[in-house]
C-alpha cells in the first residue's frame, strides 16, 4: 500500500508531536530542585531562587543564618528571592527550600566587598545626545529641502 505524500506528513508530524510531549513530561514524583540565580555575590546582592517542581507555596532558609524567605506557588514551580546581609560573612552557605514534605538545598557563595550602586540615572552618554540632535537636525534639514525641490518644480514658466 502506497501513502500519499500529504498522509505520510500528517503522520510525521503526529509522531514528532507525540515524541515531544512524552520526552518534556515530567514523572509525578520528580524531585524537587533548587536553582539561584546569581549562584555567588556580595552584601546587598539579590539572589533569585527557583524550586522546580514544587506545587506549593514553600520556604526557604540561608543556613547558620537569621535570613529566611518565601517561594510563592507559580505553575509547577515556587519561586522567590533573599538579599545578602551585612551579617553574612564571606563563605559559602547552604540554601534549603521546604516544599511540602520535600527539601532540597544548593549552595550560595558571599563574597568580600559590597554591590555596585544601581539605578538613580540615565545610562544615555552625552555623546549619544549630540548624535541624537545632530540626527534629528539633519532629518529636518532632508525634509526643508525636499520641500522646496516640490515647491520649486510647481512654478510654471511664463
Amino acid at each position: 500500500m502506497r501513502m500519499t505524500q500529504p498522509i505520510r506528513g500528517m503522520l510525521a508530524a503526529l509522531s514528532l508531536s507525540a515524541a515531544l510531549v512524552l520526552t518534556s513530561a515530567a514523572p509525578a514524583n520528580a524531585a524537587v530542585t533548587v536553582t539561584l540565580s546569581p549562584t555567588a555575590g556580595t552584601v546587598g546582592t539579590r539572589v533569585d531562587v527557583l524550586a522546580a517542581n514544587c506545587d506549593l507555596d514553600a520556604t526557604g532558609d540561608v543556613e547558620n543564618t537569621d535570613t529566611s524567605f518565601k517561594l510563592p506557588k507559580n505553575n509547577n514551580n515556587a519561586q522567590g528571592s533573599f538579599t545578602v546581609t551585612e551579617k553574612m560573612r564571606p563563605g559559602v552557605y547552604t540554601v534549603a527550600v521546604t516544599c511540602g514534605s520535600n527539601t532540597a538545598s544548593t549552595k550560595f557563595t558571599v563574597a568580600s566587598g559590597t554591590a555596585p550602586a544601581t539605578g538613580g540615572g540615565s545610562t544615555a552618554s552625552q555623546a549619544a545626545t549630540a548624535v541624537l540632535w545632530t540626527g534629528a537636525a539633519a532629518v529636518l534639514i532632508a525634509a526643508a529641502g525636499l520641500w522646496l525641490l516640490r515647491r520649486r518644480s510647481n512654478v510654471s514658466a511664463v
